[in-house]
């Protein structure tokens, strides 16, 4: 959950406020514009997504000197080499507060169906507007293009921390994680954002851009409820509804395979063996392969697919699609307590947000089968 002012709090949480995103223009470090609106903004977070952010909108610009902003070459201000966007939702109540919650740094990647209208004026041409569809993601986008050149491993061997920053040159945000060493010696798959994950399941932990721009960590595990969203009277949810139950993951069967240092295969399997699930039985036979090159003897092999088996083994958690009013606060992997349309309130943490510059934002949360 994105910190902000008491003051910001009490307004987003009254609900009655009109809404719009606002950004500053970072071209190769340098501040270019400052709070300028967007319109038919949307941005949506993914849980499932490395690149965890994205978005899109419109920005329509004119000045009194009749300066056109319409990309030309690669040094122009919109082009998707070196520009960022630093993206804040506006939050207006009436003439009494107007207050800001930054989103996010995005890495400017697509600009289209730019619209700019010139006239000439004395012996000058002068642009009376132009209008920029663009297009943007976290700075995990970045990362996701750089490869490796040769085959590489940890160099700050003593730090997962110390070793994801060296990887993605990014500042770091070490709030609720703690620090392990790397354990063994071993060689990157061919991308860093790959590597960056990998090392991640080392702390048991998600990583991902924060809204500041830095390579933060979110724990498997879940947290407690930052907020509680409730239907009716005084109440900000305005649809729930649980989505589809399916077999889709729902495995009887782990299957590790890794190697250990001689690079030799390690093969170690674990099966549910009795109920309806059983291995062979009416489900037939459904294997999930996990891998990891931090497994490294037949043991810890064994160990790891009888670990894996219980969460992999049983229904997975319900989704709940909720519509509401926004609340641009809340961030994928946070934990609400929301109340269903049975009436019970249910602990759901939140995998999917889609928040546009106005209207409600819809968001997905899981909830544990208890």
């Amino acid at each position: 959950m994105i910190t902000v002012s008491d003051e910001l709090n009490a307004a987003i949480s009254g609900g009655s406020f009109s809404s719009s995103y606002v950004f500053d223009l970072i071209v190769d470090g340098q501040v270019k514009l400052s709070n300028q609106p967007l319109t038919q903004c949307e941005l949506s977070a993914d849980a499932g997504q490395k690149i965890l952010t994205t978005g899109s909108a419109t920005f329509t610009y004119t000045d009194d000197e009749g300066t056109s902003v319409a990309p030309t070459d690669l040094t122009s201000w919109f082009t998707p080499v070196a520009t960022f966007l630093d993206i804040s939702y506006r939050v207006t109540v009436g003439d009494e507060f107007v207050g800001q919650v930054l989103r996010g740094r995005f890495k400017l990647t697509g600009v289209s169906d730019v619209v700019g209208k010139m006239v000439k004026f004395q012996d000058r041409v002068l642009s009376v507007g132009d209008q920029l569809n663009l297009e943007f993601s976290d700075r995990f986008y970045t990362t996701n293009y750089e490869d490796f050149l040769v085959p590489s491993g940890p160099s700050q061997t003593g730090s997962v921390w110390a070793e994801i920053g060296a990887l993605t040159g990014f500042p770091l945000d070490r709030t609720g994680v703690a620090d392990a060493a790397i354990t063994r010696t071993v060689t990157y798959k061919d991308n860093r954002l790959d590597a960056v994950f990998d090392l991640a399941s080392i702390l048991n932990a998600n990583p991902y851009m924060t809204p500041a721009g830095a390579v933060g960590m979110r724990p498997l595990t879940w947290g407690d409820p930052v907020k509680t969203l409730t239907q009716g009277a005084g109440g900000t949810i305005t649809q729930v509804s649980p989505n589809d139950l399916s077999d889709d993951g729902i495995y009887n069967q782990v299957v590790v395979r890794s190697w250990d240092d001689s690079q030799s295969a390690v093969l170690a399997t674990a099966e549910v063996e009795l109920g309806p699930l059983r291995y062979g039985g009416p489900f037939g036979r459904k294997p999930y392969f996990a891998s990891s090159q931090f497994v490294t003897t037949a043991e810890q092999a064994q160990a790891y697919a009888r670990s894996l088996l219980p969460s992999v083994s049983q229904m997975p958690a319900i989704t709940y699609s909720i519509q509401c009013v926004p609340d641009p606060t809340l961030e994928v992997w946070d934990v609400v307590n929301f109340e269903a349309n049975n009436g019970l309130i249910l602990p759901g943490r939140i995998t999917k947000i889609t928040l546009p510059d106005r209207g409600p934002m819809t968001i997905t949360g899981q909830v544990n089968r208890d």
